[in-house]
C-alpha cells in the first residue's frame, strides 16, 4: 500500500469518526423534540407515535382553547415589546462601551453580562421584589420589563462586536458635513449595523419566548405566558394537546432563530 493510499484512507477513517460523533450530538440534541413533535399528530387520547396515520386533532384544540391561544398571544406582544426595548437599550450600551472611554470599562462590561449569567430564579425574584417597591403591577408591564433586562445582553455583545470592526471615519464624514449625533446615527451608523439590530431582536424574541424560569414570579392571572401554560397543563397530565403546543412554540422559536442567524451572516 502506498504512502498516498494510506493518508487518503487515514483522512477518510477521520471524516468517518467525525461525522459519525456529529450525527450523535444532533440525535441527542434533537431526537427528544422529534418526539414531542411526532406525538402531536397522534389520534389517541395519550401521547403516541401516530403508526395508524396522522390526525390534526390536537391542533384543532388547541385553535379553540381560548386559554391557550390567550397565552400564544401574550408570549408574542411581551416577546415583541421586550425585544424592542432590548435593542434599544442594548445598542445604546453597546455605542457607550465601544466609543466612550471611562475608568474600569471592562468590570462594567461584565456587569452588563450579569442577567445572562446569574440564575433566572434569582433574577425572577429581585424583579418581584423591586416592583413591588416602585409600584409595578404584575403581568404585561412586569413580563416587558423584566424580559428586556433578561434580553439586553444577547443584543448588547451582537451590537458590540459589529460596532469594534466599524469604520468610524463614516461617521466623521457625516459629522463635518454637518450633520449632529443623533442623524449621523440614524443615517450612517444605524443601517450599517443593522444586521446586528436584526439579529439581536430575533435572539431576544427566542429568549423572550422561551422563557419560564424568572416568568413565572411576573405573571398575573390575566397574562400568562405559552411556557407557564405548557409547565401548569404538565402538573395536571400529559395530553397531546400540550404536544401540539409545544410544537408550535418550537416552529416559532427555530424560524426566530434563523432569522437571527441570517441576519447576524
Amino acid at each position: 500500500m502506498s504512502v498516498t493510499s494510506s493518508i487518503r484512507r487515514a483522512s477518510l477513517v477521520r471524516q468517518g469518526t467525525l461525522l459519525f460523533v456529529l450525527l450523535l450530538i444532533y440525535a441527542f440534541l434533537l431526537v427528544p423534540v422529534a418526539i414531542v413533535v411526532l406525538t402531536s399528530f397522534t389520534g389517541q387520547t395519550f401521547p403516541a407515535i401516530p403508526y395508524d396515520g396522522i390526525s390534526l386533532q390536537w391542533y384543532t384544540e388547541l385553535l379553540t382553547d381560548s386559554q391557550l391561544l390567550g397565552a400564544l398571544v401574550t408570549s408574542f406582544i411581551v416577546a415583541t415589546a421586550a425585544s424592542l426595548l432590548a435593542v434599544a437599550f442594548g445598542t445604546a450600551a453597546a455605542v457607550g462601551f465601544v466609543r466612550a472611554e471611562f475608568p474600569y470599562k471592562q468590570q462594567l462590561s461584565t456587569i452588563m453580562l450579569l442577567p445572562m449569567i446569574i440564575s433566572p430564579v434569582i433574577t425572577g425574584i429581585a424583579l418581584i421584589r423591586y416592583f413591588g417597591m416602585v409600584d409595578v403591577s404584575s403581568g404585561y408591564p412586569a413580563l416587558i420589563v423584566g424580559h428586556s433586562i433578561l434580553t439586553v445582553p444577547y443584543v448588547f455583545l451582537l451590537v458590540r462586536s459589529q460596532l469594534v470592526t466599524f469604520d468610524e471615519d463614516l461617521e466623521q464624514a457625516s459629522r463635518v458635513l454637518g450633520a449632529d449625533s443623533t442623524v449621523t446615527f440614524l443615517n450612517v451608523t444605524a443601517p450599517i449595523i443593522s444586521p446586528a439590530l436584526l439579529a439581536g431582536f430575533f435572539v431576544a424574541f427566542v429568549v423572550s419566548f422561551g422563557e419560564f424560569t424568572a416568568t413565572q414570579f411576573l405573571i398575573s392571572p390575566a397574562s400568562s405566558t405559552v411556557p407557564v401554560e405548557i409547565y401548569t397543563m404538565l402538573r395536571t397530565g400529559l395530553t397531546p394537546t400540550i404536544n401540539a403546543l409545544s410544537t408550535v412554540l418550537v416552529v416559532i422559536m427555530v424560524v426566530a432563530a434563523l432569522l437571527s442567524r441570517y441576519f447576524e451572516s
